[in-house]
């Protein structure tokens, strides 16, 4: 690909002519915890009291300076803590934008923060952000939102003024500089502040979390100020008063409302980060980028300490990685080269551009990367992997106990509650005895419906567990699309029969092969058999009498995992290698158990109970093999395959990636494990064992909704996270690594569809994971201890004095005269409380009547000659037929086309 040419930086040369640090930035603390803000107007630098943070102007520029112990997060409340000078910090600079910035402005800013990063050592990490498009880095600064002021209005008289509110997680209010019909949008809840009255419009799409959050800011903005609640298409129902001071300044007869649009927020599939462009920056004279030939990101992709790799994810993000032994110059010139690469590709200019340096990079950045193992090694102490410790006398009550060790485990319990099993193939479906060896087909689906185990009758700590009941789905990797479905039915029919009877406390989990979770390991004490779909008939003749149907097989197992909750036997052939790391069960005439000389001796007690289920075993040390078992195994084992010591990580290119040792987590690993294959072997691997085990990245908490009229999945990453970000009247998803978890408020919408919101995350999910992932469903006021032990601190009865925002104005109405309509009182939720008919109605663009009435060939062309009348507002549609919508809409189809026609509106 041929190198891009660019000459244009952002720094201006008229602009300040040096990088002496600045008096106001020498006040800053290096080596401290702390959080500030500067402003810039003009020439001016000057510091933002601690009252102001969160206030800007969109004529200023401003830059923001976090600092905080790894892996936590600082807010703008943040106070300043002078740190140890051999304690690691996360070092973060933002420069933020106003709409209306002048060009002095955004090279004044570029300048004052190379000041900053260079006092600071050059070791933070910088964002460039502008006005409605700041990073989830920035927005987890103001938690409680931000406003933003008109520049243009600071020295004008007080007069009426317009808001726009918007955002689900950040309320953000802009205050406009003309009050006009085109700033609203059905998204936005806009707040028209006049002398005696402040009206609030709710704009038909916008959700509960931000009307709530409307409401809560006039409160605070105006306490003592008259307020009028306005619904969008419902304007007529103010009293004559009201439309009159409305009309003042907002005629009503020039109305125009644009439909609901994406706003700022992204949907899954715009976070595909394996799907993104690496360059190598090349300084000769110009600025040279050749793109690298890579499929998935890798960390070793940034080789060149002494370089400068540019990361195009396609328009989302410009990232800038600048290497530990890169020229101070190159890290300087870093930013400015990303933004002349933003309008090189003519992306949008408020491109996200973030400029970081090895060694420091945020975790934003290191999770693009499927393979960055000190994402979690690092950064995040919760996720890792379970140490190797005996848990059979941890029961759920310790567990709910040290909810922090519960989430690092993934154990609700011990695994020795009860369980019922019930296997699905194809049509068919019955329950398999839980007192029988469990063996698992490849081409069948098995439900598990387990019974926690709380050895305990204080209510106090029943309560703690969090959950009673578990409905486990799990799919073999070669099940038919019949059998899922059907498994899909029965495990969520049994999970809203849960419910339905009164046992809310419950959770539904799906697993696939190669991704089991420890609990559902340790249900079955580490003795789960997966086999083969093609010995599904034999295996399941003679009412299922493994003891008898196994004696007729011959077959080989190979041992993951080295506790209970990690460890699951897995057929496997053929084998290309074998190392001697791993452990093995050969069921032939008689059952060997053979372990490597590097096997740990967990991981030998787990082969040798699996050996026992199978009958009366031999353990066979690597070395020590007898002529006798060379003979009975050599269908499926031989000496040529084994490799001895730990060897080199072999790539096996019917695999496509390398695996991991057997005593890994219970992922599958891959058949090439460990070694150098031997030349005489195919290269040959079982298509199941190929998939290499996934990094645990740090754990992430989404905000999801469905975007209004499509089946698009929109999300606002949360950082910093803690409980009382979660909200009744939404959903979240909470991404483990190991576990994705779909959290559904007790108030939210649409919680049929948890399903479709789960499978839609993970099949568009960051850092490249398969679509074969855990999920688990959990329901508000009945989280297990595996999910609360996420949070740094969690209340089991936060949330339960949760206000709607029907109530909220419901309230706000009892204390003020109700709008009427028609002459009619009506509660203030009336406009949501609508059938699905009024809602279709509610969901087009309106225009006004004098549009509508046009020739065909003058219409807008979003409208329909023919349905003219759904793009009329609710009002207009009342006012011309009489009658509303849905009662309009009940009419037999001639009446309703001749009724059109008497309107002008066919």
């Amino acid at each position: 690909m041929p190198p891009f040419n660019f000459i244009k930086q952002e720094v201006r040369p008229d602009t300040i002519p040096d990088l002496k640090v600045d008096a106001t930035f020498r006040k800053v603390a290096k080596n401290a915890i702390t959080f500030a803000l500067w402003k810039i107007d003009e020439d001016r630098l000057e510091a933002v009291s601690r009252p102001q943070y969160g206030l800007f102007y969109d004529n200023c520029a401003y830059i923001i300076y976090a600092s905080s112990l790894v892996g936590h997060y600082a807010t703008h409340e943040t106070i300043t803590r002078e740190q140890k000078s051999n304690v690691l910090l996360e070092r973060y600079i933002h420069y933020w934008l106003g709409s209306n910035v002048s060009e002095q402005n955004r090279s004044n800013v570029v300048h004052k923060i190379q000041e900053l990063d260079s006092y600071l050592g050059n070791v933070a990490a910088i964002y460039r952000e502008t006005q409605n498009h700041e990073s989830a880095r920035f927005l987890s600064y103001f938690k409680k939102g931000y406003d933003i002021l008109s520049g243009a209005l600071i020295n004008t008289p007080q007069q009426p003024r317009l808001y726009q509110l918007s955002g689900r997680k950040w309320l953000r209010s802009i205050e406009l500089p003309t009050i006009e019909w085109s700033h609203f949008n059905s998204d936005y809840i806009m707040i028209l502040k006049m002398e005696t009255i402040t009206f609030i419009w709710i704009g038909r799409s916008s959700s509960g979390i931000e009307r709530r959050s409307a409401l809560a800011w006039v409160t605070k903005q105006s306490p003592n100020s008259n307020t009028t609640i306005v619904d969008d298409g419902y304007e007529q129902a103010m009293t004559s008063e009201e439309k009159h001071l409305w009309n003042s300044v907002l005629p009503l007869q020039k109305r125009l409302v644009c439909q609901a649009n994406q706003k700022k927020s992204s949907s899954f599939k715009d976070l595909e980060s394996n799907k993104f462009r690496i360059y190598k920056c090349n300084q000769r004279g110009r600025l040279h980028l050749d793109q690298l030939d890579v499929g998935l990101p890798a960390k070793d992709d940034l080789s060149d300490a002494h370089g400068v790799y540019l990361l195009d994810n396609y328009a989302q993000t410009i990232w800038l990685w600048v290497g530990a032994q890169a020229p101070q110059a190159d890290a300087l010139a870093a930013m400015g080269n990303g933004r002349a690469f933003v309008k090189k590709k003519k992306y949008p200019d408020h491109t996200l551009v973030v400029r970081v340096l090895e060694g420091h990079e945020p975790v934003e950045f290191k999770r693009l990367f499927a393979n960055w193992l000190s994402v979690w090694s690092q950064e995040n102490s919760r996720g890792h992997k379970p140490v190797s410790t005996k848990f059979g006398k941890l029961d759920a009550v310790s567990l709910c106990e040290r909810p922090k060790m519960a989430a690092d485990t993934q154990l609700v319990d011990d695994g020795r509650g009860e369980r019922i099993l019930y296997r699905i193939i194809g049509d068919q479906m019955h329950e398999i005895s839980s007192t029988k060896p469990v063996v698992f087909t490849t081409n069948a689906s098995y439900v598990v419906i387990y019974s926690v185990q709380c050895a305990t009758i204080i209510p106090a700590d029943l309560a703690a567990v969090g959950i009673k009941t578990i409905v486990y789905q799990w799919n073999g990797s070669e099940a038919s699309v019949e059998t899922i479905g059907k498994a899909d039915k029965f495990a969520l029919k049994s999970f809203e029969d849960l419910q339905k009877k009164g046992q809310t406390a419950s959770m539904f989990v799906q697993l696939y092969e190669f991704d089991e979770t420890p609990h559902f390991l340790q249900i079955f004490e580490g003795k789960l058999i997966i086999m083969h779909g093609q010995r599904s008939a034999i295996l399941n003749n003679n009412n299922n009498d493994f003891k008898t149907n196994i004696m007729l097989e011959t077959f080989l197992l190979k041992i993951y995992g080295d506790a209970s909750y990690n460890a699951k036997a897995v057929e496997e052939l053929p084998l290309s290698s074998i190392t001697s790391k791993d452990c093995y069960v050969i069921k032939t005439s008689h059952v060997w158990v053979w372990c490597g000389q590097s096997s740990t001796g967990d991981a030998r007690e787990m082969a040798k109970t699996v050996g026992t289920l199978l009958g009366e075993s031999s353990l066979i040390l690597e070395g020590k093999e007898t002529k006798e078992f060379w003979q009975s195994v050599a269908l499926y084992f031989n000496q040529t395959l084994v490799i001895n010591g730990n060897g080199t990580t072999n790539n096996c290119n019917s695999c496509g990636s390398s695996s991991s040792t057997s005593s890994s987590t219970s992922g599958a690993g891959s058949m090439c494990n460990g070694g150098n294959i031997s030349p005489t072997l195919s290269n040959n691997c079982y298509l199941n064992t190929t998939v290499p085990i996934k990094p645990r990245p740090p754990v992430q908490l989404f905000l999801v909704w469905w975007q209004a009229n499509s089946n698009t999945l929109l999300t606002e990453e949360i950082l910093g996270f803690d409980q009382e970000d979660l909200c009744a009247d939404c959903t979240y998803i909470l991404d483990t690594g190991l576990i994705t978890y779909v959290w559904l408020g007790s108030q939210a919408l649409n919680q049929e569809k948890y399903t479709a919101i789960a499978q839609c995350y993970i099949q568009n999910a960051p850092f490249g994971r398969r679509s074969a992932t855990a999920l688990a469903i959990v329901r508000q006021y009945n989280e297990p201890n595996v999910f609360k032990g996420f949070f740094e601190t969690w209340k089991d009865d936060y949330g339960k004095n949760f206000i709607s925002y029907e109530e909220m104005r419901r309230d706000r109405c009892a204390t003020e005269a109700a709008p009427k309509i028609n002459g009619n009182i009506v509660n203030g939720s009336a406009a949501l409380m609508r059938n699905n008919q009024q809602k279709d109605f509610d969901g087009h663009k309106k225009y006004p009547v004098t549009v509508l009435t046009q020739e065909t060939d003058m219409l807008p062309t979003e409208v329909n000659p023919l349905k003219r009348e759904v793009h009329l507002t609710h009002d207009d549609f009342v006012s011309i037929f009489k009658m509303s919508f849905y009662e309009f809409d009940d009419l037999p189809k001639w009446k309703k086309t001749e009724l059109k026609k008497l309107y002008k509106l066919f």
